[in-house]
């Protein structure tokens, strides 16, 4: 499932593009993106969570 209809999924938008944050990546499982409003978007072994710029996670 796409990270945009996980985050659909939890009541979360997008803002703007995504774009992918590798520095961050651990191994092939964990991957980062980030979107224009600085919200972080981890993905790992499929299920997303979401990091708010506040601390807060979904």
């Amino acid at each position: 499932m796409s990270i945009e209809k996980q985050a659909q999924e939890l009541g979360f938008q997008i803002i703007g593009n995504l774009r992918r944050c590798e520095e961050q990546e651990q191994s092939w499982r964990y991957l980062c993106y980030s979107d224009e409003a600085n919200n972080e978007y981890v993905l790992y072994r499929g299920i997303l969570t979401i990091i708010t710029p506040e601390g807060k996670i979904i």
